[in-house]
């Protein structure tokens, strides 16, 4: 269904979405049951509860009123929907933070479900921008309700909130503020293709006022996604200070210096004619003999590199491993399964997760980072292995 040109039916077909986007308790109540299984998938580290507590989600049609709300230049609808919302993601944020303080009590555990939905993975921005399409495209055109690619958007909103709030009651260094981003940009991104979405289906502004608040909400979101996603990363840079190492400066070669021997002066050549020697006395010159420098000297010297040890990421969920600045410190890069890194010797233990320090080859440069130990698949020797005695070879004749 595209949107009508006239203004009387372009009102029935708001009036009509409006009604059936609007936001009813069952978006309150099902997020609840949402919430609360997805922080007991969390507690227990269990993929399959999460994925229940998704399935328990509610349908996300006031997302949709939204996105409509926006294009259509609808400020009131547009804070009655994003109200709703807003309440849903706090109560889901809130269950999380209750079963991360439960968990306190249970000495550490690992965490793995809640790191991995704290970060961003390109797969599921590729498919959270198809289900946005696809919950809009059927919410629009049909009276059936959206369900499928409601989970999808359930999956990105209620699980990066959830592993959010979780962290933060757990204490997870670093875990609460990065999983809340990445719920942020999870929305605002579903949101811009939503928008896109709406408008190839000519939804507009009605009026120029409208159009001044579908503009700027548009740039917000805009904001948002290049802050977020990678094309704000020099800002960023910037802004806490880091810059890129200084290139090292060559030290200068020794030189060696040699002392001038200074030259004897020359005797007078006999004159034909000898003369009396007259009685003068003449100083006598003393010669220091010239000393040569030493000369600086190298030893060779063999540095013998040990063997590197070899571990391949290997995530349980497939989606790859983050590497990371420090043990729960900030995003450096995700690696694919199947990555070959370089361990190099250093563990630590943050909440009872196990880190190891690791370097990859990253177009040609050497970076060094930390990552989950339980996402390596480390070949032997394993790390901190000790040598055997090199057995002595006696050649007999």
């Amino acid at each position: 269904m595209l949107f009508p040109a006239d203004a009387e039916g372009q009102a029935a077909v708001l009036a009509d979405l409006a009604r059936r986007s609007y936001p009813t308790f069952e978006l309150f109540i099902y997020a609840i049951l949402s919430g609360a299984i997805i922080a007991a998938g969390y507690l227990l580290d269990s993929q399959a509860v999460i994925i229940f507590g998704v399935l328990a989600a509610p349908i996300l049609t006031p997302w949709v009123g939204l996105s409509i709300a926006i294009v259509t230049g609808s400020p009131r609808y547009f804070i009655q929907t994003f109200a709703a919302l807003l309440v849903s993601a706090i109560i889901v944020f809130l269950i999380g933070l209750a079963a991360g303080f439960a968990e306190l009590p249970f000495g550490p555990r690992t965490h793995n479900e809640v790191l991995l939905h704290a970060a961003l993975w390109p797969p599921e921005i590729i498919v959270l921008a198809i289900g946005a399409a696809l919950l809009v495209v059927t919410f629009v055109r049909t009276e059936d309700k959206p369900y499928l690619p409601s989970v999808v958007l359930a999956y990105a909103f209620y699980l990066p909130l959830g592993a959010a709030g979780f962290g933060l009651g757990a204490r997870l260094e670093g875990v609460w503020p990065q999983a809340a981003l990445v719920a942020l940009v999870h929305f605002a991104w579903a949101t811009f293709v939503g928008l896109l979405t709406l408008a190839f289906m000519r939804f507009r502004p009605r009026s120029f006022g409208g159009f001044i608040f579908s503009l700027v909400l548009l740039i917000s979101l805009l904001a948002v996604l290049a802050t977020w996603t990678g094309l704000g990363g020099a800002a960023r840079s910037l802004v806490n200070g880091t810059s890129p190492p200084p290139a090292p400066i060559p030290s200068p070669l020794p030189s060696l210096t040699f002392a001038a021997s200074p030259s004897p002066r020359p005797s007078p050549s006999p004159s034909a004619t000898p003369r009396p020697p007259s009685p003068t006395v003449s100083p006598t010159e003393t010669q220091v003999p010239a000393t040569e420098s030493p000369a600086e000297t190298w030893t060779p010297s063999l540095t013998v590199e040990p063997t590197p040890i070899f571990a391949r990421i290997d995530s349980p969920e497939g989606g790859g491993a983050i590497v990371r600045d420090a043990p729960g410190g900030e995003y450096l890069m995700t690696l694919g399964n199947g990555y070959i890194v370089i361990l190099l010797g250093e563990t630590a233990d943050r909440n009872g997760v196990t880190w190891v320090k690791i370097q990859v080859d990253r177009n040609g440069e050497k970076v060094e980072g930390w990552i989950i130990r339980s996402l390596l698949a480390i070949a032997t020797p394993v790390v901190n292995w000790q040598p055997t005695e090199t057995p002595t070879v006696t050649l007999t004749p």
